[in-house]
Parts: structure tokens; C-alpha cells; sequence
């Protein structure tokens, strides 16, 4: 037998554990370290900008071309693009879990360049950003400038030139971007009536820095092929690209006759300020730079966390005067505590483990065997997790927690029967006693761990996220049963020969708890002798057992993941369509003083002007988030995420003139915006805004309704006040003038147009041109603006259009092609996602008209996703069992009652489940 090597040579039984040990505690010094595996499937987002176009324009304009490109690309699960009135356009892709992201990213921008020619010009000039997303938040950071001597113009500047690069040059850094960045950009503020008065139009201002504001590449003097002779080679440089305002400012725009000329400074002001000033964050109130930093699929969160930190020290050596910096949220805190309660956890079970290990076998040096077998089982799991390419999260760590409990038993086994063999066979040495034992006992610890492999095996091969999750539980398991079988082979039979003696008489208070252990035994096969001779009894109690598992499983409520105390709350807040960002700006400073005082609360991060759930800019919408104070100063249970929401509630409720919601982070950051579902209400024959909106309310109203839901709203409406300009085209060509130069000049003097780029700070910036704020602010000043006509003629925007106040979309949102606003819900305490789900499916059959559907999105796609699996599971573990324990007793008929035996097992975890608070989830459901 193979233990008869290791017990001869105990030295090489102890070599092979510690090599195993060693290896274990090099990888679990470098292991990734995680909240969850990873589960967030791929993403790759393409932005680009129509400057000046209203949601439907970017719509039907930039959305359709490139989404029936993009639409069937290779493993794509799904696709969400949100078309804003800024112009700005965000398609987002989600691939399926384990695909590659760079590749997903070249398959995305090669289907993309196909719909590039189909494109406005003003759109390929701005360009397609391609990338592969990493939507899993880490960290915010907030430059702030603490004695307010440095605007947000400055802070984000500085940011953008000094602290991003480095940040997201950290190995494990996806992406560090800005909340609300307000890069440099040459600003040229036009003034209508001086560029009336001299009769030029927008459009002469932008020729003329488009001529005068290039690159210049003027070539060389003397360059190869040359004379045999030349003796230098001089590259000629000159002037190019502008860097300064007054250099701006003395662009001539026009050259009179009369040797007079028109400069820029003549007809417009030039400055250095923001390319976009639609969003921007506050710290506590003042102005900041939030810097948010995603986690690169597969790095080591804590790890990444720690460098970040230590980058930003060093580059606090650099800062400014007055300018500072502040870790405001990390998920590492959440990670770590998490961890930390479930390595805890461990330690805990280890410790019961051995407690109960000593009371039953009685001897210090007997129980010594399998608290040195377990560590090296669990321990060694960690080097396998990392080669394979796991983590050290919640779930792999759950699942050594139970494997502590199974593993111990290949050890007791290797022990009781040495011990029996040892006082019935005095005759037999030691060593003689303990290969006469593993010489019984080796294959049935071989079947034993064949069997329990047999049940957790088949769960590695569950797909999507929720196979994920089951499949390193599965793996962490099954890694450390074969290395406890390894051990029960190896060196528990060394230690037994090393530590076992005979003889030994149990003293003490052990005597006592043995002969309890003992009477409860006799006792309990005195029960089982007569229950045999009514084995009808049996029969019954099994049946009964069975269903009532059956029973109590489909009663207890069904879940994905359950939500978390992460240290931060999100709150989204929403004001009239219409209202502008300063009167969004006055009701944000309104919020943070209800905020800041609450207790638990330690800061508050606004973003005015951006719609969180939609990721653009909005003029009425704003984004805030809440950091809690260090979970060991929250120990009051009324300072909880979930307290704190339940209070913020009716407080922001009563705040006139916004909607403000407030809701607990997802359970996977980067899956979803928001905790709860997301819900995609389809368009499915392209109805008007209008229409859509009216269905959503109807939806809405019988969701908030329903006593399963709560807080179910959408962001989409359709009755944004607009604009609408009817321009007269035929008496626009009677007068000479095209419909392209209309719209070039009111989109110059009231939306912005990007000119060309300058240098500055080593970096390249945009040149944009906009009418003065004065000449923007009133409908009337649409007809200030004039084009060129016959003749040079000077024709107002008057003669030409006529506007009218109409309602219409702020953010179009397409989802899979159709048109499709997202709403938001979660299900209210005491009911579970999955009832949530299906609340929302049977309002959805009873409200919907015909040509309108619906898909689910975000986590909520994924929970139903994984919706049936666990039965299949369950089926497949227990056919493996079986046909394992078929091949261990050579009987089709004895495994029967092994198996049966389950569902008393299986009726204790689903009660208990029941009886706790929460939902059974993925992550209970994973229990084995």
C-alpha cells in the first residue's frame, strides 16, 4: 500500500505537507484579493458628440447607423445607448462572461468603422472613442483646493495634466477618469451685433482660425538625395499652431480695401476656459476634481488600492499651495472588512472543529493528527486557486469554512480505525497496526472523496455569473478534499505511527463526556434497531421529509445577491425637464445640508448636471455620493446604509421642486447602476416619445403599487421644453442662402462648434466658438443671427425661420435596437429579488399594449439567467453520487437509502434558510 511508504519514512510524509503548506502561503501572499470572483461580464463603450443636435437628431442620425453595425457582433449579451440633447451619444456593449476584452473592443470598432461614412461630419471629426470598458468602481478621490483659493476650473486641470496618467499607469488600473471634467479649451465668445455690424457671419470666424491656427511642416534645407558638396541640413520651423489668447485675439478675420482689418478681439472675447461647463463636482459643498478609479478585470483590488494610495502620496509632494486630496470612498474598506469577518469565520470553525475533535477522541495527542492535517488542506487550496486564476473572496473562503468540517473526517477516520486495531490487536507494533489499518481503510477513503467530488463537480460547469460564483465554491472544495485525501494516505498514517501509543487511560472530566457520548450512542442504535423492524415507518418518514423539503424550498423566497452595507450610498436627483444647472446648482447645496448632519454620514460628493443612471450630461439632474463613516464608528444599527436611506426618504421627499431617490450601491459594482432591477421597456414599432412615456407612467404607477416593490421610477420623459425652429427653405434659396449655413451659424452662436486644437501644458486642447451668454439666454436671440446671402447680403435668422415652444426628449435611450427608457425598483424589506422580478413580469402582462415588450438588464438579466440551474445541479450531483456509490458497493440497490438520506439534510438547510432574514441567494444556495 502506498501508506505503508509514508509510514516507514514519516520524514517524507511531513516534507510533502510542508511543500504543499509553503506553497499555499507564497499563494495566498499573492493572490488576488476580492469581495466577490470575477463576475462582471466584459464591456466595451463607444462615446462621440454631434455638438449642438437634440436627442432625436443623435438619435436617427448617429444611434441608428452605428447600433445596426454593432447589432450580432461576436458573443455580445446585450447592448444599452443612451442619445442626449448635449449631442453626446454612449453605446455600451456587454459581452458574455470570459471572453477576451481586447478582442471584444477590435470586433466593437470594426463593426463601427462600417457606419463611420454614414455619419455627419461633425461627428467623424469628434471621432468614435472605442474602448473596453471597467465599470467595477474602486475608488473616488477628491482634489479640493481647502482654503478655496483654486476654482473647479483649475482643480480639474490640474487633475487631468498631473495626477490621472500616473494613476492609471497603476498595474491593475482599468480606467481613472473625471466626474464632470472641465478640460481647457480656447474659448471664443462671439458677439452677434458686432459681427452683425461688420456684416460677417460665424462662419468667416471659423475659416479664418481654421486658416491662421494649423500645424505648419515646412521641410529642410539640404536633406538627402543633395550635392556631394552640401555640408548642412537645416529643418525650417515657424509659428503654427497658437498657444496664447492675445495670439487668438489677433486673428484677422477680414482684410478691407482700405488696408483696415477685422480681428477677433473686434467681434468677439477670448479665454481660457472650460470646453463644457453642463456638469461638475462638489467636495462637502466646494469645489473638486472627483477622480473615480476602476479596477482592471482580474487585479487584486487590495493591492491596486494600496498602490493608489502610495501614488498619490508621492505625487502630494508636487501639489500646489491649497491643494489637497481626499480618499472619499474605497470599496477596499467593504472588501477587507468582509474578508476579514469571513477569515474570522474560518478561524472560528477551526477552533469549534478541534473542540469537538478532542471530545470525541478524548486524547490531546490524538487530536493533534487532524489539526495539522486540516491546516494543510486548506491552506494548500490557495496555491491551486492561484494557478487556476481565482481569488481569495467571499465565496471561495466560505466554501474552506465548510471544507474544514469535511476534510477533518479523512483524518478521524485514519485514526479511530488505527486505534481499534492497536487495542484489539496488542500483538502489533505501532507502526505494524497502522498499515494493517490503511491496508481497510484506503479504498474507502479514495470512494469517499470520489463521492464528494462527484456532488460538487457538476456545479463548475454551471454557466454565466451565477456558474461563476458556484464554480469557485465548487473548485475551493474539491481542491481541498483531495489534498485531505492526499493527507489521510500520507501523513496522517506518519503522525498516527509518530504520536499514537498503547494504553493510556482516559482521566478527568474526558471520562465524563465519553460516557455521555457513549449513552447517546447506545441510545440512539437501540432507536434505530427497532425502528428497522418497521421499515414502513421509514418509508413514510422519507416521503414526508421529501416533500416537505420540496414544499419548503419553492415557499422560501428566491434571490441573487443580497444587498450590503458598503460604506456609500448613491442618491440621484431630478428636477423639472427644462431647468437650467444653476437652479439645479441652489438645490444640491439644499441636499448636502440635509445630508452632512445625519449621523454616520462623513461626506457627500455632488455631481450637478449629470444623470447617473444614463451616464450624460443633464442640466436638471444631479448625482450624489454618500460616504459613511468607518464601520467601527457605526456600531448603532440605526447608522446602517439601509437606516440612513430609510431617514433620508421622507426628508428629501419634502423638498419642493426636485425628486430626489436615494438607494444602496449594487450588490457587484459595475453590474448595474443602481441595487435593485433594471428594467428595459421596449418600443418594439419605434412609437413616438410621447407614446412611450405614456405607457412608462401607466407602468410606473401600477408598479409603486404592488406590495412586493418600492421606489420603482425611470429617469426617461418626453416633455423637456424645446425649441422647435420651422425654417422656410424656399425662401431661403430665393434669397441665396443654404439651409447648411443656417444651421452652421446657430449652431456656432448657440451650441458650440470645435474649430481645431492648440498646445498647452504638453497637451493638445479644443478651439471652440459660442455666442456670450447675454446673446443665448432667450429665444428671441435666435433671430440675432445672420447668414450671408445673395450678394454678400447680410439675411437674419427672422426671415428666414420661425420658433416655437414645443416638448420633446432629453435623453433617448435604445436598448437592442429599440427604443426602450430604463426604469429602476428594488423589492421592499422582507421580499426578495426574485419576487421583485416577478411582481414587475405580472404587472407587465396585465399593463403593457400590444407592440411594447420588455427585457431585463444588469443584474437583474443575469439573476434570471441563472433562473433554474440550481434543480439541474442538484439533479446531476445526485446522479453522480449515485453511480459512484454504485461502483464503491457493487450494488445498484445499497446507495438507495445513502441518498435518500439526503433530504433530511436538504429539509434542515432550506428551514434554516427560511427562518433567517434574508432571501435565500445565490451565495446560500451554494451550501452544501
Amino acid at each position: 500500500m502506498i501508506s505503508d511508504i509514508f509510514i516507514d519514512r514519516p520524514r517524507l510524509a511531513f516534507v510533502v505537507s510542508i511543500v504543499i503548506t509553503l506553497a499555499g502561503l507564497i499563494a495566498m501572499a499573492r493572490i488576488p484579493v476580492a469581495q466577490f470572483p470575477d463576475i462582471v461580464p466584459p464591456q466595451v463603450s463607444l462615446t462621440t458628440l454631434y455638438p449642438g443636435a437634440d436627442a432625436e437628431t443623435v438619435e436617427g442620425t448617429v444611434a441608428q447607423p452605428i447600433e445596426q453595425q454593432i447589432n450580432g457582433v461576436d458573443n455580445a449579451l446585450y447592448y444599452q445607448s443612451a442619445s442626449g440633447a448635449d449631442g453626446s451619444y454612449t453605446l455600451n456593449v456587454t459581452f458574455a462572461l470570459g471572453t477576451d476584452p481586447d478582442i471584444d473592443t477590435v470586433n466593437v470598432q470594426n463593426r463601427a468603422q462600417l457606419a463611420t461614412p454614414l455619419l455627419p461630419q461633425e461627428v467623424q471629426r469628434q471621432g468614435l472613442v472605442i474602448r473596453k470598458k471597467s465599470p467595477a468602481l474602486l475608488q473616488v478621490i477628491a482634489i479640493y483646493s481647502p482654503k478655496n483659493t483654486h476654482d473647479a476650473l483649475f482643480l480639474n486641470n490640474y487633475a487631468t495634466i498631473n495626477i490621472l496618467d500616473p494613476l492609471a499607469r497603476i498595474r491593475g488600473v482599468g480606467q481613472a477618469s473625471l466626474f464632470g471634467a472641465l478640460d481647457y479649451s480656447l474659448r471664443l465668445w462671439l458677439d452677434p451685433d458686432r459681427l452683425a455690424a461688420f456684416r460677417l457671419t460665424p462662419a468667416d470666424v471659423i475659416a479664418a482660425v481654421q486658416s491662421q491656427n494649423v500645424q505648419a511642416a515646412l521641410g529642410r534645407i539640404g536633406a538627402a538625395p543633395s550635392a556631394q558638396n552640401q555640408q548642412l541640413q537645416l529643418t525650417i520651423t515657424t509659428e503654427g499652431r497658437l498657444t496664447r489668447t492675445d495670439e487668438f485675439e489677433n486673428i484677422i478675420v477680414r482684410a478691407n480695401p482700405d488696408g483696415s482689418v477685422v480681428r477677433v478681439k473686434d467681434i468677439a472675447r477670448v479665454d481660457l476656459g472650460a470646453k463644457t461647463e453642463e456638469r461638475y463636482s462638489r467636495f462637502n459643498g466646494a469645489p473638486t476634481a472627483a477622480i473615480g478609479i476602476y479596477q482592471a478585470p482580474g487585479a487584486n483590488a487590495v493591492d491596486v488600492a494600496r498602490h493608489v494610495n502610495e501614488t498619490l502620496e508621492q505625487l502630494k509632494q508636487r501639489f500646489p499651495d491649497d491643494v489637497e486630496y481626499a480618499m472619499f470612498w474605497d470599496a477596499t474598506v467593504f472588501v477587507t472588512s468582509t474578508v476579514a469577518e469571513v477569515v474570522r469565520t474560518l478561524v472560528i470553525a477551526f477552533v469549534l472543529v478541534a473542540i469537538v475533535v478532542f471530545l470525541f477522541l478524548g486524547k490531546l495527542r490524538t487530536t493533534l493528527i487532524p489539526l495539522i492535517a486540516v491546516p494543510v488542506s486548506i491552506i494548500g487550496a490557495f496555491a491551486v486557486m492561484l494557478i487556476i486564476g481565482y481569488s481569495a473572496n467571499t465565496v471561495s473562503l466560505l466554501a474552506l469554512v465548510l471544507a474544514i468540517g469535511i476534510v477533518v473526517d479523512d483524518a478521524i477516520v485514519v485514526i479511530e480505525n488505527v486505534e481499534r486495531i492497536i487495542e484489539e490487536e496488542p500483538e502489533l507494533s505501532i507502526q505494524d497496526a497502522t498499515k494493517k489499518a490503511m491496508a481497510e481503510i484506503t479504498g474507502p477513503i479514495v470512494a469517499i472523496t470520489l463521492v464528494l467530488l462527484s456532488v460538487f463537480v457538476p456545479v463548475a460547469f454551471i454557466p454565466g455569473i451565477s456558474g461563476q460564483l458556484f464554480r469557485q465554491f465548487a473548485v475551493a472544495v474539491s481542491v481541498s478534499m483531495i489534498i485531505s485525501a492526499i493527507n489521510a494516505l500520507t501523513l496522517s498514517p506518519a503522525l498516527c505511527s509518530v504520536l499514537l501509543t498503547r494504553g493510556g487511560t482516559r482521566r478527568g472530566p474526558m471520562t465524563y463526556v465519553l460516557r455521555a457520548i457513549d449513552r447517546v450512542r447506545d441510545g440512539y442504535v437501540w432507536g434505530v434497531r427497532r425502528l428497522v423492524r418497521i421499515a414502513v415507518f421509514g418509508i413514510i418518514a422519507v416521503i414526508a421529509v421529501a416533500i416537505g423539503s420540496l414544499g419548503l424550498f419553492r415557499m422560501t423566497p428566491q434571490g441573487f445577491l443580497p444587498s450590503e452595507d458598503q460604506g456609500a450610498i448613491f442618491a440621484a436627483m431630478r428636477l423639472p425637464e427644462g431647468a437650467s444647472v444653476a437652479r439645479t446648482a441652489e438645490l444640491v447645496a439644499q441636499i448636502e445640508n440635509i445630508v452632512r448632519p445625519i449621523p454616520g454620514v462623513q461626506g457627500v460628493i455632488s455631481v450637478v448636471g449629470f444623470n447617473f443612471i444614463d451616464y450624460l450630461a443633464s442640466s436638471n439632474q444631479a448625482f450624489f455620493v454618500i460616504r459613511m463613516k468607518p464601520y467601527e464608528d457605526r456600531t448603532d444599527p440605526a447608522q446602517s446604509v439601509d437606516a440612513v436611506i430609510a431617514r433620508l426618504r421622507p426628508q428629501l421627499g419634502a423638498i419642493q421642486g426636485a425628486i430626489v431617490f436615494p438607494f444602496n450601491l449594487p450588490p457587484i459594482l459595475g453590474l448595474g447602476s443602481t441595487g435593485g432591477f433594471q428594467y428595459a421597456l421596449e418600443a418594439l414599432l419605434g412609437q413616438s416619445p410621447n407614446d412611450i412615456a405614456a405607457v412608462m407612467r401607466g407602468l410606473l404607477v401600477a408598479a409603486n403599487q404592488q406590495p412586493e416593490l418600492a421606489g420603482v421610477f425611470s429617469t426617461f420623459a418626453a416633455d423637456t421644453p424645446q425649441i422647435r425652429l420651422d425654417i422656410d427653405r424656399d425662401k431661403a434659396q430665393v434669397l441665396g442662402v443654404k439651409v447648411n449655413d443656417v444651421f452652421n451659424a446657430l449652431q456656432s452662436t448657440l451650441g458650440g462648434f470645435y474649430i481645431n486644437d492648440f498646445n498647452l501644458f504638453g497637451r493638445t486642447w479644443q478651439v471652440n466658438v459660442e455666442a456670450e451668454a447675454p446673446f443665448r439666454d432667450n429665444i428671441e436671440d435666435i433671430y440675432r443671427v445672420y447668414v450671408r446671402g445673395n450678394g454678400g447680403a447680410m439675411v437674419p435668422i427672422r426671415a428666414l425661420a420661425q420658433a416655437r415652444l414645443i416638448q420633446g426628449p432629453q435623453v433617448l435611450v435604445r436598448y437592442n435596437g429599440y427604443r426602450a427608457p430604463i426604469i429602476n425598483g428594488a423589492q421592499k424589506p422582507g421580499y426578495s429579488s426574485g419576487q421583485g422580478l416577478a411582481a414587475m413580469e405580472r404587472i407587465s402582462a396585465a399593463t403593457l399594449p400590444a407592440g411594447y415588450g420588455f427585457e431585463w438588464t444588469g443584474t437583474a438579466y443575469q439573476e434570471k439567467a441563472a433562473g433554474g440551474q440550481t434543480g439541474i445541479v442538484l439533479g446531476f450531483a445526485i446522479l453522480f453520487a449515485y453511480l459512484f456509490l454504485v461502483a464503491l458497493y457493487e450494488s445498484w440497490n445499497i446507495p438507495l437509502p445513502v441518498l435518500l438520506s439526503v433530504t433530511v439534510a436538504v429539509l434542515g438547510a432550506i428551514g434554516a434558510v427560511a427562518l433567517s432574514a434574508p432571501p435565500g441567494q445565490t451565495d446560500r444556495r451554494s451550501g452544501g
